[in-house]
């Protein structure tokens, strides 16, 4: 099933005209600019403070850890790049904790931020540093094997820089299956995330967690969102990325 993205947009904001709930919800993007773009997938900052606006006139709480079933937000950025160093005064203006899914082995690459610049950004209250892979392998097309070396190498790398406790993955394009969950809760990451979109607490299998992706939406289609209009693709995104 493929739809288009203007099919996608009126979708999704007419199923979260339908409902009036404010259950508690983690969205992502990938990176912010202003000027400099280091990814195609990068949002305006003009955009990311609608986002930031939209989501406390609707009287949601942005949180570093949802722990209540409605009304808060966890917000994170996948990859790395470095449009989060280069722009982090404005995640201080803004005042929002956010959460960064780090691919180590891209540390110190060209558009990606360094070793030095991740020490720098773990030092403040507002990040939270959580792992998103070794070398960004597709984790549900390899070895048993392979997989460990994926995520162990990035936990124990990120915890020897930073001296600090990584709970949380990501995984990878979101492709997960049994194996890869069994993989990560033994490795010691207790908080796993996906791509595929719903509530906080509505999660896939223990301790998966679902996740919208934002970073393009316009006001009204970024409302929906937050309602939960883009549930619909959860079926679809499931079928697309998680295999037994």
């Amino acid at each position: 099933m493929e739809i288009g993205p203007i099919i996608r947009r009126n979708l999704v904001q007419t199923f979260g005209s339908l409902f009036r709930t404010q259950r508690s919800k983690a969205i992502f993007y990938h990176d912010i600019h202003l000027d400099t773009k280091y990814t195609n997938i990068s949002t305006p900052i003009q955009l990311f403070k609608k986002h930031i606006e939209i989501i406390r006139n609707c009287d949601y709480e942005i949180v570093s850890k949802i722990k209540k079933p409605h009304g808060q937000i966890e917000i994170s950025f996948d990859d790395g790049f470095k449009g989060i160093y280069n722009n982090i005064n404005l995640i201080k203006e803004l005042n929002i904790p956010i959460q960064l899914f780090i691919i180590t082995s891209y540390l110190n690459k060209k558009d990606y931020i360094s070793e030095s610049q991740l020490l720098d950004l773990n030092l403040l209250s507002q990040i939270t540093v959580s792992s998103h892979s070794h070398q960004h392998k597709i984790l549900n097309k390899i070895s048993e094997k392979e997989i460990i070396t994926e995520l162990k190498t990035s936990k124990d790398f990120l915890e020897s820089l930073l001296c600090t406790k990584v709970n949380s993955f990501c995984f990878p394009e979101g492709k997960f299956n049994d194996k890869v969950i069994k993989v990560a809760k033994q490795i010691g990451y207790n908080n796993l995330y996906t791509c595929i979109p719903g509530f906080y607490f509505d999660e896939i299998l223990s301790g998966v967690k679902k996740r919208s992706l934002v970073q393009f939406a316009g006001k009204a289609e970024f409302k929906g969102i937050l309602k939960g209009g883009d549930h619909f693709l959860a079926i679809w995104y499931k079928q697309k990325h998680y295999n037994q």
